[in-house]
């Protein structure tokens, strides 16, 4: 069988050279970039989720804070006891985060105008 000549061993080693270099690149300079990038695009198609249902979980947190407040103002009858003022405060924190949401198709054009955006 015959030796493999000089130039055929210099193309394989050029090849086996450029195939390394290549996985090496891809390693360390293509991931590093690519993978924040499929990140935030994922976070992006997230958050378009998110606002395509928001209106539903807006509704949701009507009830929910609706129904704390029965909640607390029933136990407190049952009771016969104030209610932890820290119970409050929290449960008026979650009140003002709600009508927030609620109103912010009101409070966007105006906000967004003031911003220049």
């Amino acid at each position: 069988m015959p030796k493999a000549t000089t130039p055929e061993k210099r193309v394989g080693v050029a090849a086996l050279t450029m195939a390394t270099g290549a996985a090496a690149c891809a390693a360390c300079c293509i991931l590093p970039l690519a993978i924040p990038a499929l990140a935030l695009a994922g976070i992006g198609s997230g958050f378009a989720l998110l606002a395509r249902i928001s209106s539903g979980f807006t509704y949701l947190a009507i009830i929910a804070t609706a129904g704390a407040w029965i909640w607390i103002v029933r136990q407190s009858i049952r009771s016969r006891a104030k209610p932890a003022p820290a119970t409050l405060y929290l449960v008026g924190a979650a009140t003002a985060l709600v009508a927030v949401a609620v109103l912010w198709p009101f409070i966007e054009p105006p906000l967004r105008r003031a911003l220049g955006t």
